[in-house]
């Protein structure tokens, strides 16, 4: 199995004051269909801290997960920018998921711009990659920072998956965890992202 660190979700509950980490349980099981063994980053650790849990998981792959739109919670954007910039730096493999890609886009230096009609519904996207995916973002991108190339877009125009040119390095806007049965071919691209086969 390869170690995939994953990023979490941020859930403020203030009848309890908490805040907690969140992850999709799914996305777990998403992971260890593919052939990976998740580790949960907690998004209170601090540069040092978090690149000491970096360096002694010694990840495969790093998945930036879905929810929060980004500035919504500041240290899950802190977390999630030192994961990129560490895992750029050393060339691990990378899918941004919805709000991973996202991130991915505005880590780079790109802008996101609100979408219509993304919540909660299907659609087709075409180009490298054709399917039926789900939607659940309200913001997205028309176009991406030079260093990523679109590899697919929904039939208006808006970007739902970017590839990096010299990284293994891609970016879904559509959750494969929430599609029962798991699809075959999101595991399998992952699994070929991650072993580079």
């Amino acid at each position: 199995m390869f170690k995939v660190i994953v990023t979490q979700r941020v859930d403020h509950l203030k009848e309890r004051n908490e805040s907690r980490d969140a992850l999709d349980e799914n996305l777990c099981r998403w992971v260890i269909a593919a052939g990976g063994l998740p580790f949960p980053v907690s998004n209170v650790l601090d540069d040092v801290l978090l690149f000491e849990y970096l360096h002694h998981i010694d990840p495969d792959a790093v998945i930036l997960s879905g929810g929060n739109d980004i500035g919504d919670f500041q240290c899950r954007d802190n977390t999630e920018a030192q994961i990129l910039y560490w895992a750029h730096s050393h060339k691990v493999p990378t899918l941004g998921i919805c709000r991973g890609m996202q991130m991915l886009i505005t880590w780079s230096g790109g802008t996101l711009n609100e979408v219509a009609g993304h919540v909660g519904q299907r659609h087709n996207i075409h180009g490298d990659i054709t399917a039926s995916v789900n939607s659940f973002h309200r913001y997205g991108a028309l176009s991406v920072p030079e260093e990523f190339t679109v590899i697919a877009r929904s039939a208006e125009g808006c970007i739902e998956a970017i590839a990096h040119r010299d990284w293994p390095c891609e970016g879904w806007m559509w959750h494969p965890e929430r599609d029962l049965p798991f699809s075959p071919l999101w595991l399998d691209r992952f699994y070929k992202m991650v072993t580079r086969g």
